[in-house]
């Protein structure tokens, strides 16, 4: 580059000086011609016109005056043609050069204000007088005005100011231009930046300046430091990761491996980069690698490939180790093919355990298979992903025709959509499904089948369903004849309870017409209580005949209906209320007719002892159920017992009965006396709570 540069860019006053400057040469020089020729075009004309009107009209003094003055108007008027045909083309000829001086000076700005790079002027002070878009916004100013005067050295950072100045001196006083440097800056708002900076010499309103090129390169450093820092932090990674990090050159020799190599095969780094490939793994790991290699011909084009290979490698104790490496080749920036970078895991325990579930499968069919019941396992599609051959024999298949089809291939819609609906419920909710469901042999004969369904998940969140199904059409059979067996059953021993209750009620009318034959009351007497005692067991087979339920009593109604009987057929001309407070409770027919005699014999007892000389009176029944036994109280508001009285001290048939059918039952009696009497007895509800002591 030259070192003046009259084409550099100019600013507005600049260019208006040197249209000016133009203007002047053009008036200096053109006028002088124009000048000397219309002077040198007049004399000639004077000097021949004049010889040739005198040689003309030599003896006529006024055709000689009349002819010179057409002369001198024909002379004014040629020269002032002439005239004006040289102003019109020196004006075109200024005009053109004019313009053509505008255009050459705005493209020359647009490319100076264009331009990406930014570009100032300083004077021969080192002041801005002028900076492009791209310096304005490199300084973060939004105007010229802004810089125009200011020294540069404002806005250089205190660390680059001795290097700017000793450039902007070599450039001035020695107008050398100065080469590429890097440079701090600082901008409108404060903060530095990194820039390269040149700059050569330019004249300056005559004087020495400079024109100085700048380019920011803080991104630029800061991605060097990036990646500097990267470099350091996968340096940093790859010596102390768990995996085997390695790369080859296009030789398949190492170039580089990380430490952990110690870890995985006992060796050092130094040794190990001096092993070839086929040092460090077994023959047949080998000949993978040689394998992959050939299955990859054009690896230097193929830049995304990856190769995953699993391989044995030896350790330095001459045992081996299983490690899956992943390998990919290894580009620049320009793409071009550097060799190979590859991670190697240890996969030893993996393999271990990839053996020993491969023995756990294999044990899994055999159980499988000697299952005498269909199991299956079906996918979250619901399509058969393993079956047992019991399954393969109800589907008439072979387990490879099976698997991967769905029901509907199978058995008819029906049945298939009903699968399925089930199949969902176990996705859905993740619950066991038992149920009952219909199937279609291949021979077309119907099956029951209960099949038990449950959700598994795998370690990967796959959903299967695992199955097993059981065929009880034989059972169901079975089933209803049993059925039909023990409904017939019900029915004769629901004849049998009304026999025993008629044949009873028979004996019940036999002593009621016997006692209309005895004339002793304590006789008649101890008929009715023997009526009661048998209409109580009566009432029982009553109550089992009249409810669904053959194998037990329905306490409450039983004794709603033979508390009153007694009362009523005992009381005689006594008006006695009776009081019952009954919860629910059925009991089975072994403890529901001792129960029913005991309370016939304490109403009875309370009846007939308890209002001697009383005519009215309240007798009270209560039942309650609580910690699986049965709490029965019997109480009246009469006298009280006689002193001394216990029931198995005494004599009566009645007290007897009482005591004997109390220990039948396993119970417990008590009693006592204050506002008249009350007896109470707890016995088990069922046999399972007889091993508990009865409480009262």
């Amino acid at each position: 580059m030259d070192r003046k540069h009259s084409t550099a860019p100019l600013t507005e006053p600049q260019l208006s000086n040197s249209m000016r400057q133009l203007k002047s040469r053009l008036m200096l020089f053109e006028p002088v011609k124009i000048v000397l020729a219309y002077t040198l075009i007049g004399l000639l004309w004077i000097s021949i016109s004049d010889s040739l009107v005198v040689s003309s009209f030599p003896d006529s003094p006024d055709s000689l005056f009349r002819v010179s003055m057409l002369k001198g108007f024909a002379f004014v008027l040629v020269t002032a043609l002439c005239l004006y045909l040289l102003l019109r083309h020196h004006l075109a000829l200024y005009h053109r050069q004019e313009q053509a001086l505008r255009e050459s000076q705005e493209h020359y700005r647009l490319v100076v204000e264009s331009a990406p790079e930014a570009l100032f002027v300083h004077d021969a002070a080192g002041r801005f007088v002028y900076a492009n878009v791209a310096a304005l916004r490199l300084f973060g100013v939004e105007s010229l005005e802004r810089l125009n005067g200011r020294p540069v050295l404002d806005y250089v950072a205190e660390t680059s100011r001795s290097t700017v100045e000793r450039r902007m001196r070599r450039v001035l006083e020695e107008s050398q231009p100065v080469e590429l440097c890097s440079q701090q800056y600082i901008r409108g708002n404060g903060t530095l930046m990194d820039v390269e900076g040149a700059a050569v010499p330019f004249v300056v309103g005559g004087r020495p300046g400079s024109l100085v090129f700048l380019r920011d390169i803080s991104a630029q450093l800061e991605a060097e430091r990036s990646l500097r820092e990267s470099e350091a932090k996968y340096r940093l990674l790859a010596d102390n990761a768990h995996d085997l990090i390695f790369t080859l050159d296009p030789e398949f020799r190492l170039t580089y491996i990380s430490p952990s190599v110690q870890k995985l095969r006992g060796l050092s780094v130094e040794r190990a980069m001096r092993e070839s490939l086929p040092e460090i793994m077994t023959p047949e790991s080998y000949a993978k690698v040689q394998a992959a290699v050939a299955a990859h011909p054009d690896v230097a084009e193929d830049i995304g490939s990856v190769e995953r290979l699993e391989l044995e490698l030896y350790r330095h104790n001459g045992s081996t180790v299983w490690v899956e490496t992943v390998v990919r080749p290894m580009f620049d920036a320009a793409e071009h093919f550097l060799g190979y970078v590859g991670v190697s895991r240890d996969i030893t325990e993996r393999r271990k355990a990839e053996e020993e579930r491969n023995r756990s499968r294999e044990f899994l069919a055999r159980i499988l298979s000697t299952i005498p019941d269909p199991v299956f396992v079906k996918d979250a599609e619901h399509r058969f992903v393993l079956v047992n051959e019991a399954l393969c024999q109800m589907l008439g298949h072979t387990s490879e025709e099976i698997q991967g089809k769905l029901d509907i291939d199978f058995v008819p819609q029906e049945e298939a959509e009903l699968f399925l609906e089930r199949d969902r419920f176990v996705l859905e909710t993740g619950q066991e499904d038992i149920t009952a469901e219909p199937f279609t042999d291949s021979q077309g004969n119907p099956h029951v089948l209960v099949t038990k369904k449950g959700l598994f998940v795998d370690t990967v969140g796959e959903r299967f369903i695992v199955g097993v199904i059981r065929d009880v059409t034989e059972s169901k059979s079975k089933e209803v004849q049993l059925r039909n067996s023990l409904l017939e059953k019900e029915v004769l021993l629901k004849e049998v309870h009304h026999r025993v209750k008629n044949n009873l009620q028979i004996i019940s009318s036999l002593l009621f017409l016997q006692k209309d034959g005895i004339e002793d009351p304590a006789i008649q007497e101890l008929f009715d209580e023997s009526r009661n005692r048998i209409a109580s067991m009566a009432l029982v087979h009553e109550e089992l005949y009249r409810s669904g339920d053959l194998g037990r009593v329905d306490v409450k109604e039983y004794l709603e209906r033979l508390a009153p009987r007694v009362i009523q057929t005992l009381r005689g001309n006594k008006r006695l209320d009776i009081v019952l407070d009954l919860a629910a409770c059925h009991l089975p027919v072994d403890k529901a007719i001792p129960f029913g005699l005991i309370v016939n014999e304490l109403l009875t007892n309370a009846i007939k002892h308890g209002f001697d000389g009383r005519k009215t009176g309240e007798i009270r029944l209560a039942v309650a159920v609580s910690d699986a036994f049965v709490r029965a109280e019997v109480a009246d508001d009469g006298v009280a017992l006689p002193e001394g009285f216990h029931p198995e001290a005494c004599k009566t048939l009645g007290m007897q009965l009482v005591v004997q059918l109390t220990r039948q039952l396993r119970g417990a009696l008590t009693f006592g006396s204050g506002q008249g009497t009350v007896f109470r007895l707890s016995f088990p509800l069922s046999d399972a709570a007889e091993g508990d002591q009865p409480h009262p």
